[in-house]
């Protein structure tokens, strides 16, 4: 006989089916949107720069599966130093597993690569929706899911790799476990919230700010009786000891160092200000509405009420890692918070309606999709593009000699020496190309050292990014002035293979064959990376 107020088997398999179709759509359209922004054929990092670090750790992990789990640390010394992912965040381990079992399955292509945060959006929209059609009826659920899916950080964040939208979508996991055990009090959801914050920890380190959510969602939701039950602190333990572990081993993944007061306002307003551009003024005061409806309501008994409290404790504790953090916000690291914004400005809407009146739930529900709706229209009219910077070509180029042991020395921005990486690594799949970033080298700043590391390393290629943005940067302009002061100096050594302009006119890319440098065999080659040659 079928448990009191519990789902039968075919109602809960109708809920998971139509919840898989959901994403599965929802997977479709964001595809749509990135072959639409120009991310099939843009490279990884043409945006932000620490996107290829992000794919460049997930080839390492793909490569070392491929070559038959060797010994891992000695593999990955040897693959960073062909092909360098400067930038990524110590302790972020979770990430580059998942996506190099992703790119061992389907491949380093571009599409194959983005179908991952193509579907991890899917379930965040499709996910959110369904939390808020749970409190609010199922229009507004749905309208939730669109105006997530219209918003400019879930857009910009489904084009590129990064470790923001796994964390939003983890921490909208751990915020619906600690609701569940709000409800019901038992120990099963604390092992689900316990799980959810260990992954997100060891995502990023932003995802710390999940720790004290269990103990905010009590207090928020008028459970705080609950303290008292072993159901709440025995899954605790493993949370105490694998995150503290991995913070102590990885301090440079200690994400929530303590800032001054003025990074932590600047960091507050930098993250109002992304929300606002990234959903606009009518949710976030929708979402405060909601916010304070959800704790009201929830201490007033009403159960309904209290995942919505759960959210409102998740959106506190990201605003509070936010200003703990003092890091600086854009609309693509605002984006775990985007999700509660949607849930709460729903039920915030649903609330004022019900305040004037009782029993009209399918009306309130239309009014309220539709208000979410036009509300949602500005962020559409916000363009989201991912341009080509050039490097894509030049690793073509690098790849078509078909050279044993080619050494390309770029002077690039971080950006460039990123994207001309990862499209090396995409290409290259002998694994015999080094790629070596002159602005991260103690040599390349004059044009004498610069010839010196040329012969130390025997290279074979010299890439300059000359756009005004590189330039910009000082370290960067002084590799580029020297590396063009090389090759003025020197034109019987260099050769011009292409010139590669950006699609946008902000300057071009060059690709300089190299000749006269005598090529050391590979085990020399990679002593002289290690130690610096040249510097």
């Amino acid at each position: 006989m079928q448990a009191e107020g519990r789902p039968s088997l075919g109602a809960a398999s109708l809920r998971v089916l139509t919840f898989l179709i959901l994403t599965a759509l929802a997977a479709t359209i964001v595809v749509v949107q990135q072959r639409g922004s120009g991310a099939y054929v843009a490279e990884f990092s043409a945006t932000d720069p620490a996107e290829a670090p992000h794919v460049l750790a997930g080839m390492r992990v793909a490569d070392w599966i491929a070559a038959g789990l060797p010994a891992p640390g000695r593999f990955f010394a040897d693959h960073a130093l062909r092909l360098p992912a400067p930038g990524l965040a110590a302790g972020a381990a979770l990430h580059p597993l998942a996506q190099g079992l992703w790119i061992a399955a389907l491949g380093p292509g571009t599409p194959a690569v983005l179908l991952l945060p193509a579907f991890l959006a899917a379930l965040l929209t499709v996910g959110a929706g369904w939390v808020a059609a749970r409190a609010t009826g199922p229009l507004p659920g749905v309208a939730v899911g669109a105006v997530l899916m219209a918003a400019v950080p879930l857009r910009a964040a489904a084009i590129t790799v990064g470790l923001d939208l796994p964390l939003a979508l983890l921490a909208l996991g751990a915020a619906l476990a600690v609701a569940g055990f709000l409800a019901a009090g038992q120990m099963r959801f604390m092992l689900l919230y316990a799980a959810a914050a260990i992954a997100a920890v060891l995502t990023a380190p932003q995802g710390a700010a999940l720790l004290g959510l269990p103990f905010l969602a009590l207090a928020l939701g008028g459970r705080p009786g609950l303290l008292l039950r072993r159901a709440f602190w025995l899954p605790l333990l493993p949370i105490a000891l694998l995150a503290g572990l991995w913070l102590l081993v990885f301090p440079a993944a200690r994400g929530l160092a303590a800032p001054t007061l003025d990074q932590a306002q600047a960091a507050l307003l930098a993250a109002a200000a992304a929300l606002r551009a990234g959903l606009g003024d009518a949710f976030l005061v929708l979402a405060a509405v909601g916010a304070l409806a959800a704790v009201v309501n929830a201490w007033r008994g009403i159960p309904a009420a209290r995942p919505m409290a759960a959210v409102t404790a998740l959106a506190a504790c990201l605003l509070a890692g936010l200003a703990l953090s003092g890091a600086p916000v854009d609309p693509v690291r605002a984006l775990p918070l985007a999700a509660p914004a949607a849930i709460l400005s729903a039920y915030g809407a649903i609330s004022l309606l019900r305040l004037l009146s009782t029993g009209w739930d399918t009306v309130f529900g239309l009014a309220v999709a539709l208000v979410l709706l036009l509300a949602a229209m500005p962020a559409l009219l916000e363009p989201v593009r991912k341009r080509a910077i050039g490097m894509d070509e030049v690793a073509e180029a690098v790849i078509a000699k078909k050279q044993d042991l080619p050494v390309v020395l770029v002077a690039a921005s971080p950006g460039g020496e990123g994207a001309l990486i990862a499209a090396t690594a995409q290409r290259d799949r002998a694994r015999t190309a080094f790629v070596v970033p002159l602005a991260r080298r103690a040599a390349g700043a004059t044009p004498d050292a610069l010839m010196a590391d040329i012969a130390a390393l025997g290279a074979s290629f010299l890439v300059i990014e000359a756009t005004p943005g590189a330039r910009a940067l000082p370290a960067v302009q002084s590799a580029i002035l020297a590396a063009e002061a090389a090759v003025a100096a020197h034109p019987d050594r260099f050769r011009l293979v292409g010139t590669y302009p950006r699609p946008d006119g902000g300057g071009e890319v060059r690709l300089y064959a190299v000749s006269g440098a005598p090529r050391p065999d590979a085990a020399t080659l990679r002593q002289r990376l290690a130690a610096g040659a040249g510097g």
